[in-house]
């Protein structure tokens, strides 16, 4: 259940989604710089304290969102990163 206006639930992402170039912008919380390789795509992912914010592939997402210094800050549908 949510509290004061925030709201709930599951983020559902479709194959048409990833195929039409869905990614979900991850934050980073820590200070050194990490390279994180996708669990999934083996895409490889940098982030430092100056590069906090990077969009990475929903399927890597799992795997790095597991790791208490990263969360999720938006979805970033493919006009809004140009």
């Amino acid at each position: 259940m949510g509290c004061c206006g925030q709201t709930t639930g599951r983020l559902t992402i479709s194959q048409a989604d990833i195929d039409n170039g869905l990614k979900l912008r991850v934050e980073y919380s820590g200070g050194r710089t990490v390279r994180v390789i996708g669990s999934i795509t083996g895409a490889t992912y940098s982030f430092s304290g100056v590069a906090r914010v990077q969009d990475i592939d929903p399927r890597d997402a799992p795997a790095i969102l597991r790791d208490s210094r990263f969360r999720l800050k938006s979805v970033a549908r493919p006009a809004e990163r140009a």
